[in-house]
Formats: C-alpha cells, structure tokens, sequence
C-alpha cells in the first residue's frame, strides 16, 4: 500500500510552494514540486496597454526582483521600436540589475539557506546563534538596497528607468557616498564567500544526475540586448528564437510551466553562470579559482557557493560602474527620441536566479497586443523535480522529519523565485 509525503508549505522560500512525495513500500514512485502561488496572469494583463505601461506593470511581478524585470521589459520595448540608449543610461541599468543582485543574494545566502548550517529554524533563531554572520550578511543586503533606491528611485518598483533614457540622474555627491559603503561590504562579501565555502552543508550527497547548466551570453554589457543562450552541452539559439531552444509545457499540478532545452532539463542561475564563463572581476574571480573544484560540474547544491562568488564580482562591478558614471559628464542627457511602429522586441537578462526573457509585440500604435516572459524558476522547476526524486529515493526509509528537512534545504539550494514563475490557470 502506498502513502504520500507532503510538505505544505515549503519553508524559507520567496512564494508558495509544496512538495508531494509518493511512496510505494519502500521505492518513491514519484515527486511533484507543486508552484501553487496564486497565478499572477501577468502576460495577459500587458496586452492592451501602452508600451509606456508595460515596465510599471510587469515590475510589479516581484518585490524582490523588480529592477531586473523592468530592465528586461525596456530592453526589449526599445528592440521592438528600434530605440537606442545613451552609455549612462546603460551603465545605470547595469548598476541597478547588479544591486538586486546584491540585495537578493544576500537575502538568500543569510536569511533563508545559513539557518540551515546552523540548525535554526529561521532568521530569527540565527541571530542569536550566529549574530556576527547575520549582520554581515544585513550589511551587505543593505549596499544592494541603497543601489536600488538612488539609481531606481526607491527600494522596489522603481519608477526612474523609462523607455529611452531615464527620469532623474543621482548626483555625484550621492554616487560617492554609495561607491565609499560598497568599498566598505567588499571585505564582507568575501568573508561570506569565504563561510559558504568552508561551512559543511548538511545536505545529503544524493547520486543526482549531472547538470545541464544554461545561461545568457553576449559580447555586449548586460545592460545591452543580449545575443546568445547557450547550453553546456553545445546547444545554442540567437535570443530572437528562443522558443525554438525552449519551449513551454503546462503541467496539471502546478501554476507554473516547464521548460526544458531541446528536449533536456537544463538549470539556471549563479553555478550555471560560473560554469558557463561568466566574466569576473579580480577578487571574485580568484574566489572561484580557489573554489573551482567544488563549482565546476557540480550538483546544485554548489548554487550556495556560486552565489557568493558572485556576490563579490556584484560588489566590485558596482564600484567599476560607478566609477565609469563619475567620468561622465554631470550634464543629463535627453532621452532617446521615440518613433511609434508596430515591431516585435525580445530581451534576455540573467535574473539573480538565472535567465529571465521578455517578448513583446506592439501594434501600430504601440499597444501590446502579445506578451512572453519566461522565467528562472519556471526554467529550473524540472530540474528541481528531477533531483528531489533523487534525494527522496536516496533517503527511503529516513525518519520523516528528515526527510522534509533534506526536501525543503534542496528547493532553497535553487533558490525558486515562486511568484516570478506562476503565470497560468490550471484548467
């Protein structure tokens, strides 16, 4: 006779969530990762409205990943009206993707996965057990929140970047002061590269089938329309076809759709970045030199570590930006003219959980009259399912507290963005 092991709800995620094992004896017949935030049906809410509209709408997807989305969202409005932007313009949309990267990182690392490598059953506990790490990673959190504020105008939404240009332009006094607290969280975040590396996880090493990693490529800065997707295993597509790489699926147990890349389930985020050749800056790069045995080819529970690789090259990068925006002229610049036609525009970025592509077709008008958006944890959901029948399988015959304790640290190494994914209505 079979049982069925739930975990509702998934503890220490963004969203909601729950596992369901199905046990027969004692084989796993199967595992379900079930996305059951309510559907946010934001694709269907773009159509319709003015292209103007669309980056204050689809912001709002996610608190904690709001810049990134608006940033994709004007990409790739810009690439449907054949709109270019000024270097500054760039180099802030650049600033602000790399803050949330900051800030969403550290919220991962420290209030949701380093519980778990002390055993606390939260944040909370984890300020009493471990409160030199716990301000570290406050401190660190709080220079991405800061990026945020001044270049997107405040803390989530932001409302300054627009189509063409943006609204105001910190000043130079304010781009200092910000440039002096990051010099001053770069020591921390390589203490807190230097934790997670060192720091035994007590994740079960399960036999998980070796990762196929996919990640956004191009030779232009991030804050560019981007060129490539590219796989691990050799498979590549120019931006513009990306549905032919990666068609979608609805699935009947979750609100969220699968993806899988030519047919193989792929993930995304910081280890598949670090895998695939993301460029670095000097103390991150030599993190990940010093850490390269435990990152290159690795499971996903290395995503932990990859990310705080990242969180150093996040830091270093925004005090380059910065200091490249300090070069610039104090003059603003007047935003790129805007010619009204119908086009289509897609744009791909690397999210903090991994790619996040935007398409949208405007009329002639430039109303939206289609919209796409595929997101990391919708990309990562079949992986994430695949490795949580491993575990489980790994561990049959596990007390059970243990067993959704091993579940549950498993979702967090992905760090699953569940209100990002959730786009359909189970029929």
């Amino acid at each position: 006779m079979g049982n069925v092991l739930e975990i509702k709800p998934l503890s220490r995620v963004e969203g909601h969530g729950t596992v369901k094992v199905s046990i027969a004896g004692r084989q796993v017949e199967s595992v379900q990762l079930n996305l059951i935030e309510s559907p946010r049906l934001f694709e269907a809410l773009l159509v319709g409205k003015p292209y103007d509209e669309l980056p204050e709408i689809i912001c709002r997807i996610c608190s904690i990943c709001s810049s990134v989305h608006r940033v994709t969202s004007l990409q790739a409005i810009e690439a449907a009206l054949c709109i270019g932007i000024s270097e500054p313009t760039a180099l802030y949309r650049e600033l602000i993707v790399a803050g949330g990267q900051i800030e969403s990182h550290s919220l991962h690392l420290f209030c949701l996965v380093l519980p778990d490598y002390f055993d606390s059953a939260g944040f909370a506990e984890l300020a009493t057990k471990a409160p030199a790490e716990f301000k570290t990673g406050l401190r660190i959190k709080a220079a991405g929140n800061r990026i945020q504020e001044l270049v997107g105008g405040r803390l989530i939404h932001p409302a300054n970047l627009v189509p063409g240009g943006m609204g105001k332009r910190p000043a130079r006094d304010e781009l200092k002061r910000l440039r002096d607290e990051l010099l001053e969280v770069l020591p921390d975040a390589v203490k807190a590269c230097e934790l997670f590396a060192t720091c035994p996880t007590h994740l079960h090493p399960a036999n998980f089938t070796p990762p196929t990693y996919l990640a956004v490529q191009s030779d232009d800065s991030e804050s560019s329309p981007v060129k490539q997707l590219v796989t691990s295993n050799g498979q590549g597509t120019d931006i513009t076809r990306y549905r032919e790489l990666l068609p979608e699926q609805v699935v009947p147990h979750s609100y969220a759709k699968q993806s899988r890349a030519g047919g193989e389930i792929v993930a995304v985020g910081a280890l598949s970045r670090l895998n695939l050749g993301i460029q670095l800056s000097s103390r991150s790069a030599q993190a990940f030199f010093d850490a390269r045995s435990q990152l290159l080819g690795a499971p996903i529970s290395a995503n932990v570590l990859a990310q705080g690789v990242e969180l150093i090259h996040s830091v270093e990068q925004s005090i380059a930006l910065i200091d490249t925006l300090l070069d610039h002229p104090a003059t603003c610049e007047p935003r790129a003219p805007l010619h009204i036609h119908e086009g289509i525009g897609t744009a791909a970025l690397e999210a903090p959980r991994g790619v996040l592509i935007h398409r949208y077709e405007l009329d002639n008008r430039g109303i939206c009259i289609a919209a796409d958006i595929v997101t990391p944890t919708a990309i990562n959901q079949a992986a994430m399912e695949r490795d949580l029948y491993a575990l489980a399988s790994a561990l049959t015959g596990t007390d059970e507290s243990e067993l959704k304790r091993q579940l549950e640290m498993l979702v967090r190494a992905y760090d699953p963005c569940i209100s990002c994914a959730v786009h359909v209505v189970r029929i």
